[in-house]
């Protein structure tokens, strides 16, 4: 059998699994924080945007309108051309 009664040895697996310990917790919080950031984007762009100027809103609705001819204009159209 293999004798492992080394200090050194025991000071460098202590280490090594204290290093490990700190990588998973550093891994446990970038994966809540990427699951945060998810939840962002989803929200940013899931719903539509909520303005608080009704002017703006108003503006937004008219450039989106189809412009409406009026019956007169198309009456006095001369289709014989």
């Amino acid at each position: 059998m293999l004798k492992n009664d080394n200090p050194d040895h025991k000071q460098k697996v202590e280490a090594i699994i204290k290093n490990i310990n700190t990588i998973s917790l550093e891994m446990k919080k970038m994966r809540e924080l990427s699951e945060l950031l998810l939840c962002d984007l989803n929200l940013h762009f899931g719903q539509p945007m909520k303005t608080e100027d009704p002017e703006e809103t108003q503006t937004t609705n008219l450039l989106f309108q189809k412009p409406k001819i009026p019956d007169v204009a198309l009456a006095s159209l001369n289709f014989s051309d």
